[in-house]
């Protein structure tokens, strides 16, 4: 629960409000307290309720809640739990004595700490800017009791926190006892396996600062409990290790602070109170905190960032403390100064996508999104109307995410978001599964669609087998998807030439991915930047589709291509220095010429009703369960009606009159005064003029750059502005300025080329040999 002005929310995202994970409210706040199912029931004691809220003798907000078993069964207790043990009292119930003893926990084998496998930045580099399915681990590292209640059996005080479990028990050295064996049986390898079978590329992983051992629980309230910690940290590096075994990213989420960020019990202590932005020692100890994770996790291939903290407060003092905190982790090491650091937005996505904004290195916006708390407008409001908001580039919801995600670059990510929604949301649907499912669907193609990722919340939970709404094992293929693959589920081999080739490209070894940004020094001395002037050369030299494309852009006159009637482009909105082009053209009235050289033995024309086919049959091989990318459906809309690929390129780019002026003007002067150069640096006849080279250097890239990520376990490019930016700054001025809006316009379109070659690779190998 998060106690934030409600109003403020409700006003920031329309419809729907954002407020936290699933634990009871007051009644007067969000009208009942929710059961484990993500329904809103009533139950609420008015006098404990208020005695809570004022902190009475209630021991706090949430202690003072209380509702019948009948209604929800978060405080159930499993008697066949081994980690603790009943008493049966004369009538034969059981009930759980105030002193608890344990059944004793050894690992089957000690679990030390493993080192992380070779850094190799080209790898780390695909996972941290790609496109992100994702899941949060939650409950694992740090406990909440409406997830793990029987953790909280033997808890003390108000049985709602990690801190409440390290001193209960009995003992500190009985509570490390039900912590390790909840580390060991509650997420394990299997499930990193799972999830990486089902197209999810990227876990979120809460941790506590107490998560990092004894050491770091020094001078804060886990001190006197830090004993239970002392085989924590081991544990989190082996389930990086176990997510990097299996293709997955993770994002360490720092998740409880010290002296709480938000005074929630998710922080990790049930005292209410919010204590780190006005106490300059708990800012210092986070500092300390982070760096260390820094240190220990920027060069980790896998860990795709680390979020600074969870859900803070939104205090005036919050931008500011990212800014101290940035500051100091930048300066880490030089591979924490590019690394992606992540920072929620407090429920405040306006303000803080305007601070993402200012900023130029890899920061990602974390926005959190849950529809069933609210207001009693928004729990009345009709599932098919919240699904309606979601409607990507229409919705109400969609639009304003949409606007954050431009304004930040596309470095936005909604890394919570879950299935549920209140009961009078479905009141009155004819088709309650249906609609469940259309909504928590329409989220994920909206969040698709206008950012780089999501993340569910969340894997499990006690009672999963009957909660669709928050757990995912229990909602994939219910109120989930079947499948969360990129793209349609199939092996995505080395592509060469258009057409598969009879070995499959190994990420692991292969040499052509980008170099910007990262590099692999010997040591931590020998560290120079990345000055690559073409760093996706490989991948493409040997494609023919390729090489035409960028000899048509070097050798073509601009004003030789027929200009398209007005009317054909009624919709075309291009920006120069936009990161994201959107054109639809009716191509019925356009005339066409073939920009093929003749003497190739590539076809003179594209096939577009075979190429249109193809990636229809690729979109009819996926899983009827499976989610289709936005970004699919807007690169067919774009790219299928033209005759090729450099004609698709050039009939756009006749429409900037700029472009036809600049070349016109500038085309006697460059063939004069400009060196003429070939690819491969030697002298040759073709000349290109800067906005010609920057061009084709955008569009090549762009189209280099989707086949790159597909080749790495069937990924897209997702951080496109970020991305296009770092290889700007890689290009040691490669590209003249001024004319970086035609690099970036352009990437975007050979982006958008390259992913619908994926696509008709895929329906080629679907369709097996002809």
């Amino acid at each position: 629960m998060v106690l934030i002005d409600l109003q403020k929310v409700l006003s920031t995202l329309g419809l729907v409000s954002s407020l936290a994970k699933p634990i009871p409210l007051v009644g007067g706040l969000a009208g009942g307290v929710l059961d484990s199912t993500g329904s809103v029931v009533s139950g609420v004691q008015s006098g404990g309720a208020l005695n809570g809220l004022l902190g009475g003798a209630g021991g706090g907000l949430i202690a003072a809640v209380n509702f019948d078993e009948s209604e929800s069964n978060s405080t159930s207790i499993s008697s066949s739990d081994p980690s603790y043990t009943a008493a049966s009292s004369d009538d034969g119930n059981v009930s759980v004595q105030d002193s608890c003893s344990i059944t004793p926990y050894s690992p089957p084998s000690p679990v030390l700490l493993e080192p992380f496998a070779p850094y190799d930045a080209n790898k780390a580099l695909i996972y941290r800017y790609r496109q992100q399915q994702s899941v949060n681990l939650g409950s694992w590292f740090v406990q909440e009791q409406w997830m793990n209640p029987s953790l909280f059996t033997c808890a003390s005080g108000n049985k709602q926190a990690e801190f409440d479990i390290a001193n209960g028990w009995g003992s500190v050295d009985n509570a490390r006892q039900v912590l390790e064996r909840h580390w060991d049986e509650w997420i394990t390898e299997d499930d990193f396996k799972y999830l990486a079978g089902v197209g999810i590329n990227t876990v979120r992983l809460p941790i506590g600062y107490w998560s990092l051992g004894p050491v770091y629980c020094q001078g804060t309230a886990f001190e006197s409990v830090s004993a239970a910690y002392v085989n924590s940290w081991p544990r989190v590096v082996r389930a990086i290790n176990w997510a990097e075994k299996y293709g997955l990213g993770v994002l360490v989420d720092l998740h409880g602070a010290p002296g709480s960020q938000n005074g929630q019990a998710h922080s990790g202590v049930s005292d209410g109170q919010q204590n780190l932005f006005s106490n300059p020692t708990n800012i210092q100890l986070t500092i300390n905190i982070l760096t260390y994770l820094t240190q220990q996790l920027v060069k980790v291939n896998n860990v795709v960032g680390i979020q600074i903290l969870n859900e803070p407060s939104n205090v005036d003092s919050l931008p500011s403390f990212y800014t101290q905190v940035l500051g100091v982790l930048r300066q880490v090491s030089p591979e924490a100064s590019v690394f992606p650091f992540y920072l929620n937005d407090a429920f405040d996505m306006s303000r803080f996508a305007d601070y993402i904004s200012t900023r130029k290195d890899f920061v990602v916006l974390d926005h959190h999104s849950y529809f069933v708390f609210g207001d009693a407008n928004s729990q009345a409001t009709p599932a098919n109307q919240l699904t309606a908001s979601l409607t990507p580039g229409q919705g109400g919801l969609s639009q304003q995410i949409i606007g954050a995600s431009n304004e930040g670059r596309r470095n936005i990510v909604i890394d919570e978001f879950s299935c549920a929604l209140s009961g009078q949301a479905l009141s009155n649907s004819q088709d309650q599964q249906g609609d469940r499912r259309a909504f928590c669907t329409g989220q994920m193609e909206s969040y698709t669609n206008a950012t780089a990722g999501y993340s569910f919340w969340s894997y499990k939970t006690e009672n999963c087998a009957s909660d669709v709404n928050w757990c995912f094992t229990s909602a994939v293929g219910n109120t989930l998807p079947s499948t969360f693959y990129s793209y349609p589920k199939s092996t995505i081999q080395a592509i060469q030439g258009g057409v598969a080739s009879s070995a499959s490209q190994d990420p692991a070894t292969d040499t052509s991915f980008l170099s910007f940004g990262t590099s692999s020094p010997s040591s931590d001395n020998d560290y120079s930047p990345p000055t690559t002037d073409d760093w996706l050369a490989a991948m493409g030299a040997s494609d023919p589709e390729y090489d035409q494309v960028t000899e048509a852009l070097a050798t073509t006159e601009f004003d030789s291509i027929p200009d398209s009637p007005a009317s054909a482009s009624p919709s075309s909105s291009i920006e120069d220095d936009s990161d994201a082009v959107s054109a639809n053209y009716d191509d019925s009235s356009m005339t066409t010429t073939t920009l093929w050289p003749t003497s190739t033995s590539t076809p003179s024309t594209y096939d577009t009703g075979a190429l249109a086919q193809a990636a229809f049959v690729a979109g009819s091989r996926v899983d009827q369960a499976t989610v289709p990318s936005s970004r699919q459906q807007l690169t067919k809309k774009r790219s299928l009606g033209l005759t090729s690929l450099p004609q698709r390129a050039f009939l756009v780019a006749s429409q900037l009159q700029r472009h036809r002026f600049v070349a016109r003007s500038a085309r006697a002067h460059s063939r004069k005064h400009s060196r003429a150069i070939k690819r491969d640096g030697s002298e040759s006849a073709v000349v290109y003029t800067p906005e010609q080279a920057a061009i084709a250097k955008g569009y090549s890239d762009g189209w280099k750059a989707a086949k790159t990520f597909a080749a790495f376990d069937n990924s897209r490019l997702g951080f496109t502005g970020q991305f296009i930016s770092d290889a700007l700054n890689a290009m040691d001025n490669k590209i003249v300025s001024g004319d970086e809006g035609f690099y970036k316009t352009w990437f975007m379109k050979g982006l958008a080329d390259g992913e619908v070659q994926v696509i008709k690779l895929l329906a080629m190998q679907a369709q097996g040999p002809q």
